[in-house]
């Protein structure tokens, strides 16, 4: 089967050929924010009346005035628009991408095809003298679409066209209206779709002949309707039955379900009234999600039960939803999108149970048809006034942890240095090399080994010394800052820094041995003892805590733990990782990312299902510590030892783990203690540019496109793994720290307060660099 699509691509009406509408990255939770939003255009009071779809790294949305509009998902920065249909009018058939096109169904019944990359023009075809009003299905290098309601009762067609723009069949649905928001699904070897007046046809999508029909008002269905509505609304399919909605006015309308199996429609099912609907339902986990509602009255989300058809809730909004509903996944728990049909309309998030997560009230006050597209945890919609929107949740810019924050993600919101300018470096204060800084309360902490030192944010000016810091074999952690106190594990830690969360402390010991602690009182709440040793920072996620360890001077095997973080019980345990795993775990979603060290040989790039510990895929990279860091719906990670194998930085998808790029062994770029930051379009990365025989090759610091890996800017000082905040990248080398870019102080941000001390708190690394050593040694 010729149909590739990354796992994050949105890539027709409801996502794909079965209309499934259900994303495999993050979920919006809560706390929602603008991301990016653009005026396209606006005609007659109708500017955007289809979701949009997406494919790699850029959205696509086909506005009323004709246009077809390409936009950088992450920024929102235009990259072409391109004139498909010559006169203004509602365009509401939502397009599709396949094999580098974009296929396109203008009001004015013409298919076009578009080079998704250049927006360019490949061919146009004059189909029909009527208008096209669904979705276009694509699936196999074939382009399905049918007859819109132009022109009233009449026959009307269903098309197959190859995606250069030959006809190979249509199919005709003699007195019928037409098809309006009526999308076919794609079945094995058929296409199903429905008919305006109440029949459910499946087509051999190969030759157009057709193979079954059923009518919904025919007694041969024992749960049929005398009058079943007018069917407006694109089928879905689900574990062998086809799903769809139909209304008759405000008050009247079904939700339909109907077995399908070879290509035959079957006596099994249910219909369940539900008034008024042109919504898709999408189906999950044995629950039917579906809106309910015209414009111009109050409507609903509602949840059916699959089995029976028992409606289990209803959710009641001030609009009708006539959009469909999408839906994404995290900690196991299922969140629905879906927008108001009304001027000044909403989009909404539900929880699985029903119950109002968040609203999100777009900026202007035009009327919202369509609902909306995910992908990499964002949402994208658009409104009649001709906006389009880009939201995702929010994103705190705090850079209090190693590697940002609790979940190590390695991202900041935060603009970032376009230019190599320093803005300042600090008198050498034995900043350690390889640690990295954390960002709070106006200053800059730094582990200095006999203490964490803190830096003024703004001049890098000296002010005064804090807790201990982490000297224990050179260890490297890094510190943390939560409620005025900056921590830096504990004394018998081996490169395992402190992360707060939830009112707990959380820390490792070289010995095998992490620990919880009360993080008002320091009183011990439990401790969990792993195989070998323990190296990595915790990283915490809705109450489980995640832990690295290795077999050192055994076997040198990775493990990975889940632990409940309230009662320190393991939750599962991943035991077949082969090499050692040094680093500190990522978490993004529903999956968490580690990598390992190979003292022979390449490491790895692991990504682990969060909730059961299955490894998803494996990646080989160069031998590495480096935490990776997740953004952009991809997975970034640095390795290599200067002197002993290439240094490399690397990009990866994080859902299928393809190698998206990769700089070369001759850049220099990576190396295994530097846990790469990413913001603002740019990963930062170490450098051996300009190395010497320092065996960490942190000498220097990278600026790289992550979208392409393309240098951008490299400089000779810092290095050592980057922390970014409020537009400024910071990192360390040569016992300084190095600020990169232009800031200019806030009053808000600035303290004069001394941190408060704390009881001694110190981290441990060096097993590894003592190791690595004797490694030399025998070279």
């Amino acid at each position: 089967m010729a149909n590739v699509t990354v796992a994050s691509d949105w890539t027709q009406f409801q996502s794909d050929w079965k209309n499934k509408a259900i994303a495999t990255g993050p979920a919006i939770t809560h706390d929602p924010e603008l991301v990016w939003a653009f005026h396209t255009s606006e005609y007659d009071d109708n500017g955007i009346s289809v979701p949009p779809v997406i494919s790699g790294n850029f959205v696509y949305v086909l506005t009323t005035n004709g246009s077809l509009w390409a936009f950088e998902k992450h920024s929102g920065d235009l990259v072409w628009d391109t004139k498909v249909a010559e006169s203004a009018a509602l365009q509401s058939s939502t397009p599709a991408i396949g094999n580098g096109k974009i296929f396109v169904a203008t009001s004015s019944g013409d298919l076009v095809a578009l080079d998704s990359v250049s927006g360019d023009i490949l061919w146009e075809v004059d189909v029909t003298e009527g208008n096209f009003a669904c979705p276009v299905t694509y699936y196999d290098h074939r382009i399905y679409v049918g007859d819109g309601i132009k022109g009233g009762i009449g026959d009307k067609y269903y098309y197959c066209y190859d995606e250069d723009g030959n006809e190979i069949w249509k199919h005709v649905s003699q007195n019928s209206v037409g098809f309006l928001w009526e999308g076919a699904v794609i079945v094995d070897n058929f296409i199903i779709y429905s008919t305006h007046e109440g029949k459910l046809l499946s087509i051999n999508k190969d030759t157009g002949e057709l193979i079954d029909e059923l009518d919904l008002s025919s007694y041969d269905l024992s749960f049929s309707k005398e009058d079943p509505g007018m069917f407006r609304s694109s089928v879905t399919y689900s574990d062998g039955y086809i799903y769809t909605t139909s209304e008759r006015g405000q008050s009247t309308g079904y939700v339909w379900k109907v077995k399908f199996t070879d290509g035959y429609f079957g006596n099994d099912g249910w219909c369940t009234p539900n008034g008024f609907s042109t919504s898709t339902p999408v189906i999950h986990e044995g629950k039917v999600y579906v809106g309910q509602g015209e414009h111009g009255y109050t409507g609903h989300l509602t949840c059916l039960d699959d089995a029976s058809g028992e409606v289990l809730w209803s959710y009641f909004t001030d609009a009708g939803v006539k959009s469909s509903p999408v839906l994404a996944m995290e900690n196991g728990m299922t969140y629905i999108y879906f927008t108001g049909a009304e001027d000044d309309g909403s989009l909404y998030c539900l929880t699985e149970a029903g119950d109002l997560a968040w609203e999100f009230d777009p900026q202007d006050s035009g009327y919202i048809l369509q609902g909306a597209s995910i992908s990499d945890g964002m949402l994208y919609f658009g409104t009649d006034a001709g906006y389009l929107y880009c939201i995702r949740e929010t994103v705190s810019s705090d850079w209090d942890h190693f590697h940002k924050d609790v979940a190590h993600t390695g991202f900041s919101p935060s603009e970032a240095p376009d230019t190599n300018d320093l803005l300042w470096t600090s008198e050498n204060i034995g900043a350690v090399a390889g640690s990295s800084p954390v960002i709070a309360d106006g200053r800059v902490f730094v582990n200095c080994g006999e203490f964490v030192s803190s830096l003024d944010l703004y001049t890098g000016e000296f002010l005064g010394n804090h807790s201990n810091g982490s000297t224990k074999y050179n260890s490297i952690a890094s510190p943390a800052y939560s409620m005025g106190n900056v921590y830096c594990g504990l004394d018998d830690s081996v490169n395992s820094g402190s992360t707060i969360a939830d009112g707990k402390r959380f820390e490792g010991v070289w010995d095998g041995y992490y620990y919880c602690f009360d993080e008002e009182s320091g009183e011990l709440i439990w401790n969990f003892t792993v195989a070998g040793n323990a190296q990595g920072t915790p990283a915490y996620d809705n109450g489980m805590v995640y832990l690295t360890s290795w077999e050192y001077g055994v076997t040198y095997q990775g493990h990975v733990y889940c632990v409940d973080a309230e009662t320190g019980e393991l939750v599962w345990s991943q035991d077949s990782i082969k090499n050692s795993c040094t680093s500190s775990p990522t978490i993004y979603g529903d999956t968490i990312y580690v990598t390992t060290f190979n003292f022979y040989d390449t490491g790895d790039l692991y990504a682990i299902d969060k909730g059961s510990g299955d490894v998803l895929w494996n990646r080989s990279i160069e031998r590495t510590s480096s935490t990776p860091a997740v953004a952009y719906g991809n997975v970034y990670v640095a390795g290599g030892c200067y002197g002993y194998t290439d240094l490399m930085t690397y990009c990866f998808d994080a859902d299928t783990g393809d190698l998206l790029w990769n700089t070369t062994s001759s850049d220099g770029i990576g190396g295994w203690l530097c846990s790469v930051a990413v913001a603002d379009g740019k990963v930062f990365s170490g450098t051996a540019l300009e190395a010497n025989d320092d065996y960490t090759g942190l000498n220097g610091t990278c600026a790289l496109d992550a979208f392409t890996g393309e240098l951008l800017w490299n400089s000779p000082y810092g290095g050592s793994s980057p922390a970014v905040y409020d537009g400024v990248l910071f990192s360390i080398a040569d016992g300084k720290v190095y600020a990169f870019g232009n800031m200019k102080a806030s009053e808000s941000d600035v303290s004069t307060d001394d941190v408060p001390g704390f009881e001694s708190i110190t981290a441990l690394f060096g097993i590894l660099l003592v190791s690595f050593r004797r490694v030399k040694k025998s070279k």
